[in-house]
């Protein structure tokens, strides 16, 4: 018997070269650079992710992640091609996504003034959960699950991929059916469930994601928030959340019903089959009150790129460190927050980031991209 796991193996004896022939660099990162790359007998273009042996620091860990990867065989979840292994370097040939994040793709339509409705989202979250429902099928729990790691296949549709399996875990032997707890507490701020915060879950803890992420699409706010992930725990394991902004007004019951289910008790959650039977998704809004999602895009655009600054400030700064510095990243962020106020400004940046290399336009360039209020200040996490 066959199935797509049969295909995927790991080449050693063989050069990426022979095989693919390599185009410009699609981006870089902390985990490696990505490359574009064109399959020399099928002229089929894909993503070749490169990663030192030296940026593997679990090979145990990285070998489960291209098992689950390998196994996976969904229109919605990210495809691995093949794995190629040489002295140097590891490269995984995968599926080329080139339409872009999700949420920055609705940023892009709320800022032209394009319809986003409803309807719209229940059919964008409706891909989101047949590729959970699958993963949980197979026995995977994805275990984090956010809106950066919803992309696009292409520019000109909405099929959605559930990519970075890098956190998930084998929570069920598809074969025996026996199922294990989960014990380690990953995943991130903003998305992690209550169970997981507490170290003893099951894969449910993908359904309070994905409940968050919900909540995001329909009103533009988190529903647990703070100034840094501290404060952020606290409010997920306080489990209270609000529909106090007024967009809620003009979104469905069902909707509300929908996130109220997952955002729930692990012992009374649904499960992914369950969400996908729900109204809301099973008949793509049906009672929606309002033809336009009125979200504010600056608000949206604020709250992601927020993320995205944290990562590419953590990236230049563990390129500029020695290993035993890195873990020291925490109290950098805070000593550059020199007024204590849970934002950074400009100046405070500058201070900061100069010390470890960085020029004065690159950071000004690197903060422009995040003050989209035009501020002069940006929030950041201290965690």
């Amino acid at each position: 018997m066959f199935n797509k796991e049969s295909f995927v193996g790991i080449i050693t004896d063989k050069s990426l070269t022979e095989y693919y022939s390599v185009k410009a660099e699609l981006g870089q990162g902390s985990y490696g650079k990505v490359f574009q790359v064109i399959h020399k007998g099928s002229g089929a273009v894909r993503a070749c992710k490169q990663l030192s042996h030296k940026q593997i620091e679990n090979w145990e860990k990285f070998k489960l992640e291209i098992s689950i990867l390998a196994k996976m065989d969904h229109p919605n979840i990210i495809k691995l091609y093949e794995v190629f292994k040489d002295k140097r370097y590891v490269y995984l040939v995968m599926e080329e996504c080139t339409g872009g994040e999700l949420f920055d793709k609705i940023i892009d339509k709320l800022e032209n003034d394009t319809i986003f409705t409803e309807k719209e989202a229940a059919k964008i979250f409706k891909q989101v959960m047949n590729a959970i429902c699958y993963c949980h099928i197979e026995g995977i729990c994805h275990r984090d699950l956010k809106p950066e790691n919803l992309l696009l296949a292409n520019k000109n549709d909405d099929l959605i991929k559930v990519i970075d399996f890098g956190l998930s875990n084998i929570f069920k032997d598809t074969k025996t059916g026996k199922e294990t707890k989960m014990t380690s507490k990953v995943g991130t701020a903003y998305y992690v469930s209550p169970e997981v915060l507490k170290g003893n879950y099951d894969e449910k803890c993908d359904i309070w994601s994905a409940g968050v992420i919900l909540y995001i699409l329909l009103c533009g706010d988190p529903p647990f928030n703070g100034k840094n992930d501290d404060e952020i725990y606290k409010a997920i394991r306080k489990e209270k959340f609000s529909y106090t902004n007024p967009i809620w007004k003009h979104v469905s019951k069902d909707a509300t019903d929908l996130i109220n289910k997952m955002l729930s008790k692990p012992e009374t959650r649904p499960t992914a089959e369950e969400v996908l039977q729900h109204p809301w998704i099973k008949d793509l809004a049906p009672n929606s009150t309002e033809t336009v999602l009125k979200l504010n895009p600056l608000n949206l655009k604020q709250y992601i790129n927020t993320s995205k600054f944290k990562k590419a400030v953590i990236t230049f700064i563990c390129s500029r460190m020695k290993d035993e510095e890195v873990a020291n990243l925490k109290e950098i962020f805070v000593s550059m927050d020199t007024n204590g106020d849970g934002h950074l400004s400009l100046e405070e940046m500058k201070i900061g980031l100069t010390k470890i290399g960085l020029d004065t336009k690159s950071i000004e360039e690197l903060y422009n991209t995040m003050d989209t209020d035009n501020s002069g200040m940006v929030d950041y996490t201290g965690k």
